[in-house]
């Protein structure tokens, strides 16, 4: 046995529990009355053979008399009629009585909605010729204008395409019908109507807590619809559903603090509310800034967490979940200028060592420059004593490494020239004592003679 042919063969059996009015009950009460109606008579035993026998013979003389019409004429005299006036009468009352019972007790608008009610539970047929159409967005308002509606059949109702009805009897759980227009039973009533379309809802401004006690506000949007049991739209049916899901979701109603009854539409959001808190809940706020990002989405990670959770809680009232879309959290301003703080801070301190590593390159290069000068200056000054030593002139040998001496001062601000700036007035003072320092050059000629 399937899912789906379970409840109709609860409803089978609810309906055959049912009493119904029988045709038995009629004829009972008829042939009582008939046999009331003869016992007058031969209670009152009037005889009228002459009267008829007179009046037959007075206009239709070519014709005998039947027997049986000096028995009807007895039948309808007023002596044996005056008997069935308290018969009529004690009818008469106790259907007006039963309508008016009727009137109060299932608050009709009027005398003449509660007898044409009690005529159709009478005769258990469907006296309306037109039916009803229900829906599930004027099914409240409608429930309140129309008797077949409140109270039940019997009865035919019309469901729009792209709904579905549940029916209940007695306050039980009877069966689902889909789009069409469908005979209720004596009873049998409308409980309620759902839509089989694509829902989608959108909540706003989330209240929302993180592990470390930061308030963050959040927007959801959620897409769902009724399970259709694995079935597959076609031309003929283009919104399947599941019989059992439709159940479910029928009777998927909470009452809120204020008492109001919301249904099953609403289950969806309720619940994404709840679980997204409790998700939120298990990050902390850095946590949360620095999840990975994937499609574009910043919060991917968050969104499939809600899906994966929610689709099995959301199954099991009959209801599909199709997405879940999570809009940016919005942090309080204090929160926000906090954390630009901590960035700024973070900056600075990225700054500020990257300005100490260049300090110490610069030291560093400065330090090997000086090096590479003291080397250069003691290569210059022994070059020169060498040098004097082979010409023969150690009377000039001062002389010698001063001009050694400059040399490398010169040659180590150009080199430094091209990396940090020098004075101005440095290569030409030491230009100047060169000029001072060389001897000219007709002494220099008269030394090499």
């Amino acid at each position: 046995m399937t899912r789906s042919s379970v409840p109709l063969a609860g409803a089978q059996r609810l309906l055959a529990a049912t009493p119904k009015p029988s045709r038995w009950v009629f004829f009972s009460l008829l042939l009582i009355f008939v046999a009331y109606w003869i016992f007058a008579r031969a209670l009152e035993r009037p005889d009228l053979t002459l009267v008829v026998r007179d009046f037959w013979q007075t206009w239709l003389p070519m014709l005998p008399l039947p027997s049986f019409v000096v028995f009807l004429a007895e039948m309808l005299h007023p002596r044996v009629l005056r008997h069935l006036v308290p018969l009529i009468v004690g009818w008469v009352l106790a259907q007006r009585a039963a309508v008016s019972m009727v009137h109060l007790l299932y608050e009709m608008p009027d005398r003449e909605t509660a007898a044409d009610f009690l005529r159709r539970l009478q005769s258990n047929s469907f006296v309306a010729a037109k039916p009803v159409e229900v829906s599930a967005a004027q099914l409240n308002l409608e429930r309140h204008k129309s008797v077949l509606l409140r109270i039940g059949g019997p009865g035919a109702v019309k469901i729009p395409p792209a709904e579905v009805a549940v029916t209940e009897l007695n306050g039980r759980f009877l069966r689902v019908i889909g789009p069409g227009k469908h005979d209720l039973q004596r009873f049998e009533t409308i409980y309620a109507v759902l839509d089989l379309r694509t829902q989608e809802r959108s909540v706003t401004a989330v209240s929302l807590v993180t592990k470390d006690g930061i308030e963050l506000h959040a927007d959801l949007h959620l897409t769902f619809r009724l399970s259709s049991g694995g079935k597959i739209p076609t031309p003929d049916n283009p919104y399947p559903y599941d019989p059992q899901a439709v159940r479910s979701a029928a009777y998927a109603q909470t009452i809120t603090p204020d008492n109001h009854v919301v249904g099953w539409d609403t289950l969806p959001e309720r619940l994404a509310r709840a679980r997204l808190a409790q998700i939120i809940r298990s990050y902390c706020l850095d946590e949360l800034l620095r999840l990975p990002r994937e499609a574009e989405e910043r919060y991917y990670a968050i969104q499939q967490r809600l899906l994966t959770d929610l689709r099995p809680l959301l199954l099991e009232k009959g209801i599909e979940l199709l997405t879940v879309l999570i809009a940016p959290l919005e942090l309080p301003e204090a929160v926000v200028e906090q954390n630009v703080h901590n960035w700024q801070i973070d900056w600075e301190v990225q700054r500020n060592i990257q300005e100490a590593d260049s300090k110490a390159v610069a030291l560093e290069e400065i330090e090997l420059a000086r090096a590479e000068a003291e080397i250069t200056m003691v290569q210059a000054i022994v070059e020169g004593v060498q040098r004097a030593r082979r010409e023969g002139r150690p009377t000039n040998m001062s002389e010698i490494l001063a001009l050694r001496l400059i040399d490398a001062l010169e040659q180590m601000a150009r080199q430094a020239q091209q990396l940090y700036p020098t004075p101005f007035s440095l290569l030409p003072r030491l230009q100047a004592m060169r000029q001072q320092l060389v001897p000219p050059p007709i002494i220099a000629s008269q030394v090499e003679e």
